[in-house]
């Protein structure tokens, strides 16, 4: 399966810390977005996604995490930002995981976009240690 763009739910969204450097990826458009999940804002001060099963209700809605989808025309440019974003995101660490994942944009339309998440594993500590988002948006601390 191929990934048609990159969900980001953090500091990469529009009004966040580091959507500048998204922008100089190249993508050829943002939309909102949304992905299956839950959402826990960390102590260290970032999201942190664990993927779930799609919810029986379109987004938004409980279930869901919300985000932006950046589509990329060029796969050259997706590359070059995952390639780029892998270090910062501590994928080599085991911090996050970048997992394709479906992904439902505004409007309904559903595609494909690279994600990262935490492993459903680290759930119980995230529980215990972090802030859970019910409605899935990590918009107030942009």
């Amino acid at each position: 399966m191929d990934a048609d763009g990159l969900f980001v739910y953090g500091t990469l969204r529009e009004g966040g810390s580091s959507h500048a450097w998204l922008l100089r990826t190249h993508p050829e458009g943002l939309t909102r977005a949304w992905v299956a999940g839950r959402l826990f804002h960390l102590p260290a001060g970032y999201p942190a996604l664990v993927p779930g099963a799609e919810p029986a209700e379109p987004p938004p809605g409980p279930g869901w995490v919300r985000g932006d989808f950046a589509g990329y025309e060029d796969e050259g440019d997706l590359d070059a930002a995952l390639a780029d974003l892998d270090p910062i995101e501590g994928v080599e660490e085991g911090v996050f995981t970048r997992e394709i994942r479906p992904v439902t944009l505004e409007g309904g339309s559903q595609y494909h976009a690279w994600v990262y998440v935490f492993h459903v594993e680290r759930l119980p500590r995230l529980e215990q240690e972090a802030t859970e988002l019910p409605d899935g948006d990590w918009t107030p601390y942009l």
